[in-house]
């Protein structure tokens, strides 16, 4: 009876588990001094997790990129760092839920200041770590990884998991708190061993009235390497939103007292990063000031239609106008497109990338 009765709830684990998917259509052109080339893509996600047994899941990610990608192209990868097509397995894990801790070990997403997915491509940055979030403290979450590999769009080999600081890893220790009305705090914490110690803060606060949704936040960053050099990040950012006419206007800025701020592995926390120009374009001692313009078509009768236009100026030697817009077709199918314009020193480019997205 024992063993038939074992058989039955293995079963249930496995056919009461979940599977969910993306197909993604990605195009791209990018031109430097009038050379222009294309990109096409399509990408496909599938991912399965196993219904809870005693608290115990299993899941798994598979991504392919096939395409016509060439040798040489510059712009955001959509295959290989040979730009070749690759299939990966990107998530392979176990995850324990016991009360209100819940421990992932293996291949997973991540998304922290310092590292996270970073989806600007065809696929998300992912991790091979031990996590562990725990919130027994009401209010609180508390964020416990050990991290030693990582792969994906910002990594420098997107068809494997490459070391993250050899065979120390990263520690990553955050502390969120929602208690205060209307705002949430943050802290974090990352150890590269012989690399950079890394502390991070942030606050941020959101109201509304009848008319407006308003709202402000504040950053610290300190990037501290141990062959002497180190960074101070300051950030600022406020926005404004417009219910009747679904406009949202945000300003940010950023400043860096010493040596050029890192996002290290993904697109980084920086109020004042663009599609191409982050903070660490900045270089040392930077400033960048970022004017964000956002218009919700659906107070048109354009359900599902948005468009945003960025202008981020690099103190005196870069700029990059964006504008973008997103379609959200239904809760399956949604479409995607951003151009950018592209300044830094004596070098400049354009970059169009377009997505459209099926989800299962």
């Amino acid at each position: 009876m024992s063993i038939n009765i074992y058989a039955d709830t293995l079963h249930d684990v496995f056919s009461n588990g979940k599977y969910e998917g993306n197909m993604r259509l990605g195009y791209q052109s990018h031109e430097v001094e009038n050379d222009t080339r294309d990109e096409f893509a399509a990408g496909l996600t599938f991912h399965l997790e196993t219904a809870s047994y005693y608290g115990l899941q299993a899941g798994a990610t598979l991504f392919t990129s096939q395409g016509n990608g060439e040798e040489g192209f510059e712009g955001v990868p959509f295959f290989d760092e040979n730009n070749d097509n690759y299939t990966i397995l990107s998530e392979a894990y176990l995850k324990g839920t016991f009360s209100n801790t819940v421990l992932t070990l293996g291949r997973q997403t991540v998304d922290t200041p310092f590292a996270d997915s970073d989806d600007i491509g065809m696929a998300h940055n992912t991790f091979e770590a031990c996590t562990l979030v725990n919130t027994d403290i009401q209010d609180t979450t508390l964020f416990l990884s050990q991290v030693q590999k990582w792969s994906g769009v910002d990594s420098p080999a997107p068809s494997s998991f490459t070391d993250v600081n050899g065979d120390d890893g990263m520690q990553i220790l955050g502390i969120t708190y929602e208690g205060i009305d209307k705002t949430t705090v943050a802290g974090w914490f990352y150890n590269l061993n012989n690399e950079v110690k890394i502390s991070y803060l942030e606050t941020n606060y959101e109201d509304e009235t009848d008319r407006f949704t308003y709202g402000a936040a504040l950053q610290y960053a300190y990037q501290d390497y141990e062959r002497g050099e180190n960074s101070t990040i300051y950030g600022t950012a406020a926005f404004l939103s417009v219910k009747k006419v679904g406009l949202t206007t945000t300003i940010a800025y950023n400043t860096v007292d010493g040596a050029a701020a890192d996002n290290f592995f993904g697109g980084g926390p920086f109020f004042t990063n663009a599609e191409h120009n982050t903070l660490r374009e900045a270089g040392p001692d930077g400033d960048i000031v970022l004017y964000t313009l956002e218009w919700d078509a659906s107070v048109a009768g354009m359900e599902g239609l948005t468009f945003v236009a960025n202008i981020d100026m690099h103190q005196d030697h870069a700029r990059e106008y964006d504008f973008g817009m997103g379609y959200s077709y239904n809760d399956s199918v949604d479409f995607s497109a951003v151009f950018s314009d592209v300044e830094k020193d004596e070098d400049a480019f354009k970059n169009l990338r377009m997505f459209a997205n099926y989800s299962f």
